[in-house]
């Protein structure tokens, strides 16, 4: 699998750290927070919107939280679209106190997300997305539970 190069500040990439006994999704998503730091949560939705993998911890319904992004997601493109766009490579949603929750689009329709707390350097966490997006799409175009990929808006 290939890594993430780190940039120059001693971090590992992604692939460095990798998670065993996990679906490789969900290790890449391990290793984006390693790598991140500043990241809380993380998921990848499908084009349809179904929730391919995520790090939410226990006692937190994953099916609400993957429809509350692919909710947003949606927003986000249908906006893009109206303003005469064909697809959006990333949003930004702030609340005051309770921190952000960001939006990479990948190919195919599909979201990487996360949230973060709101001291958090979005910049540099949204940098550190795009960056796994590759690897991410890589992933989910290779078999890996490759079932209702597409657009659905």
């Amino acid at each position: 699998m290939p890594a993430l190069k780190a940039r120059g500040s001693g971090r590992m990439g992604m692939a460095e750290r990798g998670a065993t006994g996990m679906g490789e999704l969900e290790g890449l998503l391990e290793g984006l927070r390693s790598l991140s730091g500043e990241i809380r949560t993380a998921a990848v939705l499908s084009g349809n919107g179904d929730v391919r993998a995520s790090t939410v911890p226990p006692g937190v319904d994953r099916e609400r939280y993957g429809a509350m992004l692919a909710a947003l997601a949606g927003l986000a493109r249908r906006t893009v679209r109206e303003a005469g766009g064909d697809g959006f490579a990333q949003a930004r949603i702030g609340a005051e106190e309770e921190g952000y929750v960001l939006l990479v689009g990948l190919s195919g329709g599909g979201t990487l997300a996360a949230t973060t707390d709101p001291d958090a350097r979005v910049g540099l966490v949204l940098y550190d997305m795009r960056n796994a997006r590759s690897e991410l799409e890589r992933v989910m175009g290779s078999g890996e539970g490759t079932a209702g990929e597409g657009g659905s808006e």
